[in-house]
């Protein structure tokens, strides 16, 4: 290529009329309108909203600390190494008159035993616990990842925990006394019965045995059927002293242990009521402490009682398993059951005299019944009771 030819290429490249001299002063107009744009529209901009946030950053911790020192709770706050950098008048009481300021907030929590950075960069709560200077807190902590802290506020309860101590003394107290009061009706009951049979029963037994024999001297047929009907009244009056006197005083109780007393119990009950009940016992071959066995003896005296009187039933069972440490009682029937509603309503179910019972022995009390499904009672007391 001559020289001649040289200059003619480099005109042809540098004129006008080149599509590619075009297109490269097209590429650094565009080059230049971009970095205006940026230099004068979005680096402007974007600093705005950076002021912009970190004017609003500040604006939100001035309104927290507003509220913290507003607040008549403890409050505190921290930084991402866990190092206390505001409280508010009532933090004081958390620490006498130690500042808090610059303290680690576990020397203060010690609970806090997790990674206080790691819940404040994932804005993450946590709430639990603590004793402080005899004085019971619940505490939330609260991560803020924006601000790079953590608020942690203080409730105290101390008087609620105080008022639940004393609230729990009380109950304690009341079931003390329960168990006290059903020792001395127990005991009571022992006394009338014995007073019965030893004064009316005996008295009533005289006078059956003079009537007898005054019935053998009567001549006049009229005068022995009045006597004779008179007889026949005191033996039905015996009778039911009797029962009256069993009930208040189980001696078959006493003298032969709670599994025959159940069993004559239960073939009472299904004598005088048509009701056919069945009894399962297990594990009873020893006598069991004479209060575990008197309280058993009531509780299913009041559950049948129950379904004499409430549940419509046909049928009865009860279960009576003695194994380990433990005594399982269940009484069902197929009768017409009862809603929680129903229960709590009808109070004089003797539903509780029997949770009473079971409770005053350590025990537990579970029911379950349904409408037209019959209902069942599972008690559990504890043998090795300290009485």
């Amino acid at each position: 290529m001559n020289d001649q030819q040289f200059k003619e290429y480099t005109r042809l490249f540098f004129s006008f009329n080149n599509p590619i001299f075009y297109s490269i002063f097209l590429v650094i107009v565009l080059i230049v309108l971009i970095y205006i744009f940026f230099k004068y529209v979005v680096l402007p901009l974007q600093k705005a909203h950076e002021l912009e946030k970190k004017e609003l950053e500040l604006k939100n911790t001035k309104l927290m600390s507003l509220f913290a020192e507003l607040d008549p709770d403890p409050v505190l706050r921290i930084s991402m190494e866990g190092i206390i950098i505001f409280y508010n008048a009532a933090a004081l009481d958390l620490v006498g008159l130690n500042l808090p300021q610059g303290k680690h907030i576990t020397e203060i929590l010690p609970k806090i035993k997790f990674n206080v950075e790691d819940y404040i960069s994932k804005d993450k709560s946590r709430s639990f616990s603590a004793k402080i200077n005899s004085h019971y807190y619940s505490v939330l902590f609260r991560g803020i990842s924006s601000l790079r802290i953590a608020q942690i506020y203080f409730h105290d309860f101390t008087e609620k925990k105080n008022y639940e101590r004393k609230l729990l003394k009380y109950n304690r107290r009341l079931k003390e006394f329960s168990s006290s009061l059903q020792d001395k009706l127990e005991g009571e009951l022992r006394r009338i019965a014995g007073g019965l049979h030893d004064s009316i029963g005996q008295n009533l037994l005289l006078m059956k045995m003079n009537l007898e024999n005054l019935q053998e001297s009567i001549f006049q047929q009229d005068k022995k059927d009045s006597v004779e009907s008179i007889i026949v009244s005191l033996e039905k009056t015996i009778v039911e002293l009797k029962t009256i006197i069993l009930n208040l005083k189980p001696r078959i109780l006493e003298e032969m242990g709670l599994s025959p007393a159940l069993k004559t119990l239960c073939r009472k009950v299904s004598e005088e009521t048509n009701i056919d009940g069945t009894v399962d016992i297990s594990g009873l071959e020893e006598r069991l402490n004479a209060k575990i066995e008197i309280t058993i003896y009531r509780i299913i005296q009041e559950a049948l009682n129950n379904i004499i009187k409430h549940s419509g039933a046909n049928q009865f069972n009860i279960q009576l398993i003695n194994k380990d440490q433990l005594i399982r009682l269940m009484i069902s029937d197929d009768g017409r059951g009862f809603t929680i509603k129903e229960m709590n309503n009808h109070k004089g179910l003797g539903l509780i005299n029997m949770r009473e019972r079971v409770e005053n022995m350590k025990g537990s009390f579970k029911i379950d019944s349904n409408i037209g499904k019959g209902t069942l009672l599972i008690f559990e007391i504890p043998k090795e009771i300290k009485f």
